[in-house]
Formats: structure tokens, sequence, C-alpha cells
């Protein structure tokens, strides 16, 4: 009989074993498709435990790093991410159940850093583009700058039509100095939400952001597309619906009911002006950035060249053809910068549309500054 029962006790453990999680992700990593920012082409993948990820890496930084690359390299290699998984531990596994709040948790924290990503690598391609224009901002001004000094010599200019181009060249060099100051800070924030270190940090970015949709999204029912997203904000309602029921034999239980119905209620309202806000950001980041390339561009672009015209004619002189050329350049910089601020508005919309909490994405995408810092913290938190 002992024998029997030891052999019993075996077979349960070894069955107990075998039906224990087995530590693979496969579900968690299907749950997130579609729900990350910035990415196209197959499913992502996220990371395993003592998983290698450095060839998958290293091919990814190996051409000029785009928005989707970064995404991806950021949901390999990023700690803080790591770090979350880690701490949910089998949780996040097929092993449990898929509505578990440990995986909605997760699966939060994933579509979280994808934005993060996005936005910083949106922030740092951004930022060279604009010091690409205040470098030739800066060529401008000391081109009109060496030939005022050569007329100031012919005595064909006084001296104070020299002062003000020199301190016009001043200004462009504290611009170009102040625009490689941004980019260099942008990139690191992108390099820490990559997980990058070494050799690594070394990858090259694209000079120019992509171009801005024909059309924008029309989201009439946005405020039930983003309700519907968080799976967080309906297991409370849910919670809240169980106790209602109980309450209603329970006195005491009212109260709770009421004070668990009034933080739903609370949640509710907020998510629904988030979803108002952020569609609102979105939608005027398009037209002003729509407005600034169909519009203002070309139109600066005819009055350049119109000066052109009248310069070969002499029926103009070369420093209003230089003065334009600033005023041609400026324009190109505001008009790069409306891009970046459509795109990180895009970005916010898209992560709330997938259920992220709007306060951990950064949540104001008029803001890089607030969106560069949002990068820093850890996902899912």
């Amino acid at each position: 009989m002992k024998a029997a029962l030891t052999s019993m006790a075996l077979l349960v453990s070894s069955l107990a074993f075998a039906a224990a999680p087995d530590g693979s992700i496969d579900s968690l990593q299907a749950s997130v498709q579609g729900k990350t920012i910035g990415t196209e082409g197959p499913g992502v993948q996220l990371p395993r435990p003592a998983a290698d990820y450095r060839d998958t890496i290293t091919q990814a930084l190996a051409a000029p790093l785009s928005a989707d690359a970064a995404v991806r390299v950021a949901l390999l290699n990023n700690p803080q991410l790591q770090a979350t998984l880690g701490a949910e531990g089998l949780t996040v596994t097929d092993g449990f159940g898929s509505n578990t709040p440990s995986r909605v948790r997760a699966q939060q924290a994933v579509t979280v850093l994808s934005a993060q990503a996005f936005k910083a690598w949106v922030n740092a391609v951004a930022a060279r583009q604009n010091v690409q224009l205040m470098r030739n901002a800066k060529d401008t001004a000391e081109s009109s700058n060496a030939l005022v000094r050569r007329m100031v010599q012919a005595g064909n200019v006084n001296k104070l039509t020299q002062a003000h181009n020199q301190a016009a060249l001043s200004e462009a060099v504290l611009a170009l100095a102040r625009a490689e100051q941004a980019a260099f800070a942008a990139r690191e924030t992108l390099t820490v939400v990559l997980g990058l270190s070494g050799m690594q940090t070394q990858f090259a970015l694209p000079d120019l952001l992509p171009s801005v949709p024909a059309q924008a999204l029309d989201l009439p029912d946005i405020e039930a597309r983003a309700l519907r997203a968080r799976a967080d904000l309906q297991s409370a309602q849910q919670q809240w619906l169980q106790k209602q029921s109980l309450a209603l034999r329970n006195p005491e239980a009212r109260w709770d009911a009421m004070g668990d119905a009034a933080g739903v209620r609370a949640q509710g309202v907020l998510l629904r002006s988030q979803a108002r806000s952020a569609y609102y950001r979105y939608r005027s980041s398009w037209d002003i950035a729509r407005h600034l390339q169909d519009a203002v561009l070309p139109l600066r672009k005819f009055i350049h060249d119109e000066q052109v015209l009248r310069y070969n004619g002499m029926l103009t002189s070369v420093f209003e053809v230089l003065a334009d050329s600033q005023t041609q350049t400026l324009a190109h910089s505001t008009s790069a910068m409306a891009q970046r601020d459509f795109w990180l508005a895009h970005a916010d919309l898209q992560a709330l549309l997938a259920g992220a909490p709007f306060e951990a994405i950064g949540g104001d995408a008029g803001n890089s500054d607030a969106a560069s810092s949002a990068t820093s913290k850890p996902a899912g938190h």
C-alpha cells in the first residue's frame, strides 16, 4: 500500500510539473499585435528569458534606423520592459488566463513602450533635420556677411549695414548651436529607450520625417473606441456590477457600491476627455502641417524664385535675395516642426486607441519636451 501511495504521489507530481507554465508567451505576443505604435509588416517579437537577440538588433541598426526598426529594437532590448515582464513572472505566460491583471498590465507596458520609442524616434529625426536647416541658414548668413564686408571695403556699404549683418550671423550661429544641442539630447533619449550602449549607439538616422498623410483620420466615435480599448476599466466596471448585485441585500455594501461606481465613472469621464483632447491635437496638428506643406512652402518657393529672377534682371539687390533665402529656410524649419508635432499627436492617439493609459505616454503631443521626458519613465508605470 505504501509503495502504491508513493507511486501515485510521484505520478501526481509529474502531472503537475507537466501542466505547469513553461514560460512561453506566445499568447501575450499574439495579443499585442496591432497594439504597437509605429510598426509595419509582420508581428513584433517580445523578449523571452535567456533569449539572445544581439544579431537581430545588429541587423536592425545596420541601415538608417526606421520608425519600425526603432520600435522593434525597443521591444526586444529595453531594460525597463524586461524588468516589468520579469516582475510579472509566470503570470504573463501561456499557462495563465488571457485577461488577468498581469496580462493586461503587460499588454499596456508593451503599447506604452512602443509609443515612447516611436515618439523618441520622431523627436530625434526632427531634431536632426532641424540641424541641417539651421546649418543652411548659417551658411547663407555667412555668405551675406562676407559680401557686405567686401562692399564695405569698396566703400559701397556703410558700417551700420555691416553691423546688422554681423548680428544676423551671430544669431544664426547661436540657432545652429541650440539645434545641435537639442539633436544630441533627442538622440540620447532615443538611445536609452532602445537600450543601446557601446558601438550600438553609432546608429544612423534618416534625414527626414515621413510625410504627413493626405487625409486625416475621421473618428466621430473616438470616446467609445477609447473606452472599449481599456481592458482594465472594463474589468473595474464588471467588479462594480458584481458588488452592486450584492448591495441589494446588504445596506452597508450599498455605500461601497456607490463609491466603486463613482470611481469607475470618474475614470470614464477622464478617459473621454483624454480621447477628445488626443483627437483634437491630432486633427489640429494635421491641419497645421498640411497648411504649411501645401500652402506656405510653395508660396515661399514662388517668392524666392521671383526674387532670383528680379535679381538676374538687376531689379533687386543680392541682399534681398539672401534675406529671402533665410526666410525660406525658417519656413522649412517651421514645417518640419509641424510634421514632428503631427507624428507625436498621431502616436498619442494610436496608443490611446490601443488601450494604453494616456498619462503613461506623455499625453501632450504639442510638447516635445514632455514627450521626450515620458520616454525615460519605466514602461507600464
